[in-house]
């Protein structure tokens, strides 16, 4: 069974390409990533609307691979605030999204990389993967309020409404598990573990489901998975293979039709998901180094980020055709049909390394996180999603 999940990648691709098959697998993509026809009605693009810049915010180590990187985010409706995690810059960044204007920036945090804002409390948790503690702060005053140790690498964090519980993901390409929280006290009830460290996960409102993207690092060549687990029952459910896909790191799921969405970089894939009955459904090509990606349950869209070509991780010759040229990033927009079939509608390119962002339904925008390059500082894009 493991075989069969984790076949190699690199090797299916050589053997595909010398076929027929491989051939006219060729021409769909292509034909995948071509801008509508002419006939075709016109579809808005996000819309660039502001862009809020980060002074100072840069990086620390000079021989990482994305120089001021910046991770995930979060938004606060009730301090209309928006923050920023700045994993380069050792930072959480907090703007007011009234004004436009930085509130502040907390340094000293050892590679922050997700946030979350639990409204019962009126605090954001954010995940530091340097040290592998929780740092919670409050959303008004930005006074911290409590330090958790959660395990090596903490990452994503996710906020359960209906339970009121804080899930956070940690672990090595070794193991992981993710780890839940009552925020009142922030006493640990649980955790559910995994054969190597989950990344992107989502919890179904409707059930007592968690997926979980299993990748097994940034630069695997294998086969990644979709893990099913139960939160009632703190286990393992099953497992969605996904041949020759790799480095699957972002996911959404659309709990009214039961479809969860990833993201693959091995290549460049936007995946549906059928999650009543664990299987793919359809996949078309998408941008390059996708760290993000969003469902809008408005237009029944998906909104996938990334950011760009990397040569540091990918072979040339390699980019998705639906990547900007210049290694540049992208948003793509896809239309989600009946039976889950993903059609791309447009790519906007934003900039090198812009793979992260939030999109907030209720404002109706997406925010990009696009980190400093040469002269110019790191900076939040506001696009309007019209």
């Amino acid at each position: 069974m493991r075989g069969m999940l984790f076949s190699n990648v690199r090797g299916i691709s050589r053997q595909v390409a010398g076929t027929v098959a491989g051939v006219m697998a060729m021409f769909t993509v292509l034909a995948g990533c071509a801008q509508p026809s002419r006939a075709t009605p016109k579809v808005q693009q996000p819309r660039l609307a502001r862009t809020i810049v980060l002074p100072g915010v840069r990086a620390t180590r000079p021989e990482v691979g994305v120089l001021g990187r910046l991770d995930h985010l979060a938004y606060d409706p009730a301090t209309k605030r928006l923050f920023v995690a700045a994993l380069e810059n050792g930072s959480l960044e907090v703007l007011d999204l009234e004004t436009g204007q930085r509130v502040r920036s907390i340094s000293g945090l050892s590679r922050p990389q997700g946030a979350a804002v639990v409204p019962t409390q009126d605090c954001v948790a954010v995940a530091c993967g340097g040290d592998g503690l929780l740092r919670v702060y409050d959303t008004r005053s930005l006074a911290e309020k409590k330090i958790i140790e959660v395990g090596s690498d903490a990452d994503n964090v996710r906020y359960d409404a209906q339970a009121d519980t804080v899930w956070v993901s940690y672990g090595s390409t070794n193991g992981g598990a993710i780890a839940t929280y009552e925020p009142r006290a922030w006493k640990r009830r649980g955790e559910l573990r995994f054969n190597s460290r989950p990344e992107s996960f989502q919890l179904d409102p409707t059930g007592g489901r968690l997926f979980a993207n299993l990748p097994k690092s940034v630069r695997a060549v294998e086969a990644g998975a979709v893990a099913v687990a139960s939160r009632t029952q703190g286990r393992i459910k099953t497992l969605i293979p996904l041949p020759g896909r790799a480095r699957n790191f972002p996911m959404a799921f659309d709990a009214t039709h039961a479809r969860l969405f990833i993201a693959t970089r091995l290549p460049a894939r936007l995946i549906a998901i059928d999650t009543r009955h664990g299987r793919v459904v359809s996949e078309a090509p998408c941008t390059d180094d996708s760290d993000d990606l969003f469902y809008d349950a408005q237009t029944d869209r998906v909104l996938v980020i990334g950011g760009g070509f990397r040569p540091d991780l990918q072979e040339p010759g390699t980019a998705s055709p639906c990547s900007p040229p210049g290694g540049v990033g992208g948003i793509d927009v896809f239309a989600v049909g009946a039976n889950g079939d993903l059609k791309r509608l447009s790519t906007t390119p934003t900039a090198p390394h812009a793979r992260t962002g939030l999109f907030v339904p209720s404002r109706r925008t997406l925010y990009l996180a696009v980190p400093f390059r040469g002269e110019r500082e790191a900076e939040i894009r506001e696009y309007r999603i019209e």
